[in-house]
């Protein structure tokens, strides 16, 4: 008798629970909502290799350093500042068999001083070079910025949404925000005109260089109240 008791008890207690939540329960809409914004380019990445081949007659990768500096230097860079060692090869030197090599990363903060930069490593018989990352310094803040204007979008989404039906908006009670990837790719001109195979004789004269616009998006997930 007692556990039937107990169990009709356990029965109760559990609907009850039941029915205080339904009471709780907040009718809401869901918005899904996006923004973007297109802002000009002003940080630059170029892969450069320096590399030396195990035979006679070569440039040596010291020498090929040597032009490097000069081709930079003469471009206006701050070699302290602006390029990294990424990789190099493991020989001394001493040994005449091992293919030697070394990697650098470049960074640059001005579309013009690119166009600077590729023609003086080409004058100055570096060809191994390219042109890795299109984009912004300040991404962070700027997809800040466009995650407030995605809100404000899903907001006014949900009250003309509610309104069409006589309810109002209330508090959002859930976001979840998405970071796109930034479209940070380069424009044909970048690409055909400052390869290694600009370096033949016979090769085309190209445009100045143009870089795409870089891409800023966001996506945001909002669910709103109704009252």
């Amino acid at each position: 008798m007692k556990m039937i008791l107990a169990a009709a008890a356990l029965l109760l207690s559990a609907g009850t629970a039941l029915a205080q939540n339904h009471k709780t329960d907040i009718p809401y809409i869901e918005i899904s909502s996006s923004a973007d914004t297109l802002v000009v380019p002003n940080k630059f990445r170029i892969a450069i290799t320096l590399s030396e081949a195990p035979s006679k007659g070569k440039t040596t990768l010291a020498e090929l350093e040597k032009s490097l500096a000069t081709a930079l230097t003469a471009s206006g860079v701050d070699m302290q500042s602006q390029l990294v060692i990424t990789g190099q090869s493991n020989a001394d030197g001493k040994r005449k068999d091992i293919y030697q090599y070394k990697s650098y990363l470049l960074t640059l903060h001005e579309a013009a001083q690119v166009e600077t930069v590729f023609d003086a490593l080409q004058a100055n018989g570096i060809s191994n070079a390219t042109l890795t990352e299109s984009t912004r310094s300040d991404l962070r803040e700027l997809q800040a910025l466009v995650r407030v204007k995605a809100m404000k979008n899903a907001l006014q989404t949900a009250e003309e949404l509610a309104g069409a039906v006589g309810q109002r908006v209330g508090k959002a009670i859930l976001i979840q925000a998405y970071s796109a990837a930034p479209e940070t790719r380069m424009g044909a001109t970048m690409m055909a005109a400052k390869t290694g195979n600009a370096l033949m004789e016979d090769a085309v004269v190209m445009p100045s260089l143009k870089f795409n616009d870089v891409r800023v998006s966001q996506n945001v997930t909002v669910r709103f109240a109704l009252e």
